[in-house]
């Protein structure tokens, strides 16, 4: 069972500004620390990506995974379907229009690596994944 975290912010931007920060994989790397290189393996009828890889600087070493999407509305959600080192990475963002026409982002991630650290570095690691990963997608969005 992989830890599990979870964060909350306000996007000043639109709703659909931050639903395609997201959905658009190639400009990762430019916003998501350690990211190093996607690839969309497989689109949604819609356009949006199904399958994608990801190669990330994980500080111990460079690892490789694919992870699938699913949507509903504005709701973006993902898991493992490979990966170096990592057994689970399952995540979700939920996306909602606040009373000030901004964007409120619920992100969700559940990850487990394939070594054997305790419980508590696994935490770290996931709780920083998940802040940069909103803070990016923050300042991104908000640029745009």
């Amino acid at each position: 069972m992989g830890e599990k975290v979870r964060s909350e912010a306000t996007v000043v931007a639109p709703i659909d500004t931050v639903w395609e920060v997201i959905t658009d994989l190639p400009t990762y790397p430019e916003w998501t620390d350690g990211v190093l290189e996607t690839e969309v393996l497989e689109t949604t009828d819609e356009g949006y990506p199904h399958r994608g890889r990801f190669r990330v600087d994980a500080k111990v070493s460079e690892i490789t995974y694919v992870i699938e999407y699913d949507y509903d509305e504005y709701d973006i959600s993902w898991h493992l379907v490979e990966g170096d080192v990592i057994s689970q990475l399952d995540g979700r963002y939920e996306l909602r229009v606040d009373d000030d026409g901004n964007t409120f982002v619920t992100y969700q991630l559940e990850v487990d690596v394939d070594l054997p650290l305790p419980g508590f570095m696994k935490k770290r690691a996931a709780k920083s994944i998940l802040e940069q990963g909103l803070q990016g997608l923050k300042s991104r969005a908000e640029a745009s």
